[in-house]
């Protein structure tokens, strides 16, 4: 079972993620559109519904586009993700036919590049509430029931917890009832 305290990065077995309930889900191919985040605007401070992270110069800061073109950069959903974290779990996009939409060329107007994540998590969904202690965030954060806690899969940040909406992680994971879908 996880720790009643604060949930924060450790090393973790695969044994011991399926004994704490986590199961590894496969991501849904989609375009993920980046930057990084420079010095003139770093530290930056990202809120959250129940949490508050802050990037540092360098760090890749994640955007999805949606369908509606935003006033400016920050409007757009968005979340960071360490440099070394990027490195091994994000790709550039590699679909050649690609189009983007205008959200994605505003993004793209703004600074920033198609990538895709490549890489699974291993999750579950929060039955009751979790405090979490992410690299991001300066202080530990409640994360509520209903919530998903996502544990990297592989590369460094493997063992770095991290949680999400279930909106987002429907958006971005593929559930067993998913499985015979496109990715």
């Amino acid at each position: 079972m996880l720790d009643q305290g604060v949930l924060r990065e450790r090393n973790w077995t695969e044994a011991e993620l399926v004994d704490a309930g986590f199961q590894y889900y496969s991501c849904r191919k989609r375009v993920v559109m980046v930057r990084e985040l420079p010095a003139s605007e770093a530290p930056l401070t990202i809120r959250t519904a129940w949490d508050i992270l802050i990037a540092g110069a360098g760090y890749r800061i994640c955007f999805r586009a949606g369908d509606t073109v935003r006033q400016s950069l920050y409007e757009y959903p968005h979340w960071p993700v360490r440099p070394d974290h990027f490195q091994d779990l994000y790709q550039v996009w590699d679909q050649p036919d690609w189009h983007p939409s205008p959200a994605e060329s505003h993004l793209m107007s703004l600074g920033c590049a198609p990538y895709y994540r490549r890489m699974g998590v291993w999750a579950k969904k929060l039955a009751a509430p979790q405090v979490v202690q992410t690299v991001e965030s300066p202080d530990p954060a409640v994360v509520p029931a209903g919530a998903w806690l996502c544990i990297a899969a592989q590369g460094s940040g493997w063992g770095t917890p991290y949680s999400m909406s279930d909106e987002a992680f429907c958006a971005r994971y593929l559930l067993a009832s998913d499985r015979s879908d496109d990715q």
